[in-house]
């Protein structure tokens, strides 16, 4: 990574507030590393509120540069649209809700050079809806070798964290459509194309925990095809889009139970009347045992890494 590279800070909004978004631009704004520009994607174009603050700024920040989809394309397209319209080396990620530090690009550039990188995540704070640290913060291994064993199990780098070469975007297609998974996949691609990724040790990024979250159809689509997705890696090889998504259609009907499962637990969560044999199907489903395995397995993956630190 070289130094005062061009850098694209890359944020897709849909829905949320002009007060949650523009803390969020700013806080790309006030970055110690200045030679950066915003691109920003407005995925609803009926969101008139957004649109008069976005050329309101536009006036007065002249690295800012937004652009309003046709029509809600989705996060995946809207993305990989914005991919084609940076111009900068490196292309870091952002969503609408989040906040960096300041210092995060700074530090994404100099940990990057400094293990050769292509790829450089960080740790995460984690804030409630109205923005406060909820004083949790998320870890994940710093070097290549333990973060592709990680990401055997599941994803070892947030999406919002990313700092990617604008070059790795582009040889690997950027993202591939598979719902839910799309990031992880990318990952995965990433390591199998023999790219080099960390994550640096300390939290670079405010993470905004949503309470409504995924829907538990998203979540259990998530969980039938990650296993699938992390085989790549095992196998050396990488799946086709046709592939990925006929192995879904052969598991929809457990894809079906797991979505009963996860309404069934958030009941029994919110204090619901839930049945005996829905707290069953909650603690006892296949998938929660392998979950326990892969937590288990990525802990101990982790620990690993933190030791090899110091050797």
């Amino acid at each position: 990574m070289e130094d005062n590279q061009l850098v694209s800070v890359l944020i897709s909004i849909y829905k949320e507030s002009v007060p949650v978004v523009s803390r969020a631009i700013e806080s790309v704004r006030q970055q110690t590393y200045r030679n950066i520009e915003i691109i920003v994607m407005l995925d609803y174009p009926e969101h008139e509120e957004m649109r008069t603050y976005l050329a309101d700024l536009a006036k007065y920040e002249p690295r800012l540069q937004y652009y309003i989809n046709e029509k809600n394309i989705g996060l995946l397209h809207s993305l990989n649209r914005g991919i084609g319209l940076c111009r900068g080396e490196f292309i870091c990620r952002m969503d609408e809700d989040d906040y960096s530090e300041e210092e995060r690009i700074e530090k994404q550039l100099l940990y990057g050079k400094a293990q050769r990188l292509d790829l450089v995540g960080s740790y995460t704070s984690l804030m409630d809806m109205e923005g406060k640290l909820t004083g949790e913060i998320r870890k994940y291994p710093s070097h290549h070798k333990y973060l592709c064993q990680y990401l055997k199990y599941m994803n070892a780098v947030p999406h919002p964290t990313w700092l990617v070469r604008k070059t790795v975007y582009e040889k690997l297609n950027a993202y591939r459509d598979i719902p839910c998974a799309d990031d992880y996949d990318f990952l995965i691609r990433v390591c199998l194309g023999g790219y080099r990724i960390g994550v640096v040790p300390e939290p670079l990024l405010r993470y905004r925990i949503n309470c409504r979250g995924m829907t538990q159809q998203n979540i259990a689509s998530q969980k039938i095809v990650s296993p699938y997705l992390a085989d790549q890696l095992r196998k050396n090889r990488i799946y086709t889009e046709e592939e990925i998504a006929n192995y879904r259609t052969r598991h929809k009907h457990e894809e079906e139970k797991l979505v009963r499962y996860y309404t069934a637990g958030k009941k029994w969560k919110n204090g619901e009347r839930t049945s005996f044999v829905e707290k069953c199907g909650v603690l006892f489903n296949g998938r929660t045992f392998e979950e326990i395995g892969q937590r288990l397995a990525c802990k101990w993956i982790f620990c690993r890494d933190r030791r090899y630190d110091n050797y």
